[in-house]
């Protein structure tokens, strides 16, 4: 049964089980995490405490085209290899509606908003091929987007850097993204490239919105690389113009440094075929050796993630026992010490562990992300997943916005920069994200709305995880209401988990 505001106002008369004496805080509605990957962490373990901590109580999964749904048995292995991340749960799902069913079934601190990632829609259609389809590869793929959608997606991601969804043309994305809009969803997208081609790659998503006719949601918006610092201000005319007529929205993380698999530094044409053709073009020593010229100069129609040096880039989870020493150590500085090129270490590694090596790139400015973050058409959001020390997603060297995308930009950039006033940055984690996702009565506090709250300290609110001590939770939450039960109290996370799968609103 879920929960509603029966009132709110003065209520020190009102008959109650129990109050909580919020003198001096800030009483909001619980945050939406519009952009997450916690879809396979929350079936491995529902506590999520890194997203409850920091106030989040709804989140939405599925971003960046990288789903586990939907799968065959012909593509499951290779799907498995594009998660971020381990590959939890049993895959014993083939459809949409078979792997919500699973994350049904689990118990799980926060709500969940599933969307649909086209990476799988096109991997099941026509594997990891590096043309464009055939008209029944389209039609399956229109077939897969419409299973999804009615099964309870909220809409369609992209992760048009990665493979599959990076051999795809505007077109293909077009004729699928008018099967969501039918249904009412909504078109995220990692775009194309956030370096070089940054601006080209937003006039693509917002041709994609305005032709499909589909709300556009551009994720973790940046300009990657010092070459392309300042081209924010660009990008973000082309989007204030087409929000005049159409719905688009971006969201962005009060960080420097993104995360990802390693692998997104190795050029397209190597990952032809899936991850298991990728790894043994490791191994033949005339295809590494294009590889590394490529990843150090970039390749004809594609241009690194960014220009970088290996020192920017450190390793976040490497799972093989003989190199998980290196994580949380630049890539450079691993392979000083043991004597390697960094980019020869760097593909050793990737193979040792299948393709499940993670990074953290520094790669952003300070002055974009300032920039971008107060504009009207921004909404904040992790880009993290829900992690608990000690658990079965606790390892690794993460990217601390897993602990404290909310509490850093309510502490720097509302309290200490003031470039935000804490209704607006509220606004853009609670009202903003639930009107685009079309979230039933949730992101605000009114009566009738369900019962999802945080209570926080503005005074003491901040984030404590860094880039080399992440796994530390954020302070100044006091506490976290969901669907009316106590989740948070203070320090103490309820044994009981009552989070739930949304369903899209009419």
């Amino acid at each position: 049964m879920k929960t509603r505001i029966a009132a709110i106002g003065d209520l020190a008369a009102a008959p109650a089980g129990l109050r909580l004496d919020a003198t001096g805080c800030v009483v909001a509605p619980g945050f939406v995490d519009i952009h997450t990957h916690s879809e396979l962490p929350l079936l491995a373990d529902g506590r999520a405490e890194s997203t409850i901590r920091q106030g989040v109580t709804t989140q939405a999964t599925g971003n960046c085209g990288l789903t586990p749904a939907p799968v065959h048995d012909a593509v499951r292995e290779q799907i498995k290899g594009t998660m971020i991340g381990p590959a939890h749960g049993s895959w014993r799902w083939n459809t949409f509606g078979e792997f919500l069913g699973e994350l049904k079934a689990v118990p799980k601190a926060t709500h969940v908003a599933p969307l649909v990632g086209h990476g799988a829609i096109r991997a099941c259609a026509m594997g990891f091929a590096n043309r464009q389809p055939t008209p029944d590869e389209l039609a399956a793929m229109r077939g897969y987007a419409a299973e999804a959608m009615e099964a309870g997606a909220f809409g369609m991601s992209t992760g048009l850097v990665y493979p599959p969804g990076v051999y795809c043309e505007a077109e293909e994305l077009i004729d699928i993204a008018r099967v969501v809009a039918s249904s009412g969803g909504i078109y995220t997208s990692h775009i194309r490239g956030e370096a070089g081609t940054v601006v080209e790659s937003v006039r693509e998503s917002l041709r994609i919105g305005r032709e499909a006719a589909i709300p556009v949601q551009i994720s973790h918006h940046k300009a990657a690389g010092r070459d392309n610092w300042g081209k924010v201000r660009i990008t973000y005319d082309l989007i204030q113009e087409a929000a005049r007529t159409h719905d688009v929205t971006y969201d962005i993380y009060p960080y420097t440094a993104g995360s990802a698999n390693l692998s997104q530094l190795v050029p397209p044409w190597a990952h032809e075929g899936g991850p298991r053709a990728m790894l043994d073009r490791f191994g033949d020593p005339t295809l590494r050796a294009k590889i590394l010229r490529d990843v150090s100069d970039g390749a004809p129609g594609w241009n690194n993630f960014f220009r970088f040096d290996w020192q920017d880039i450190r390793f976040a989870y490497v799972h093989c026992d003989q190199h998980r020493w290196m994580q949380g150590l630049s890539v450079a500085e691993a392979a000083r010490r043991v004597g390697r090129d960094p980019g020869e270490l760097a593909l050793d590694v990737i193979r040792a562990d299948d393709n499940r090596t993670m990074m953290v790139n520094f790669v952003m400015a300070d002055e974009d992300v300032e920039f971008l973050l107060p504009r009207t058409e921004s909404i904040i959001a992790s880009d993290g997943w829900s992690t608990t020390p000690g658990g079965p997603t606790g390892g690794g060297h993460p990217h601390p916005r897993c602990y404290g995308t909310f509490p850093r930009v309510l502490a720097r950039y509302v309290r200490e920069k003031g470039l935000l006033t804490i209704e607006s940055a509220v606004h853009k984690m609670t009202g903003k994200p639930a009107r685009k996702l079309h979230l039933d009565r949730r992101g605000e506090l009114t009566e009738g709305y369900f019962a999802d709250v945080v209570v926080f300290d503005p005074a003491t609110i901040r984030d404590r995880a860094t880039f080399e001590e992440p796994h530390q939770f954020a302070e100044g939450i006091h506490w976290v209401v969901v669907d009316g039960h106590l989740t948070l109290d203070r320090t103490v996370l309820s044994d009981r988990l009552v989070g739930t799968v949304l369903t899209p609103a009419a």
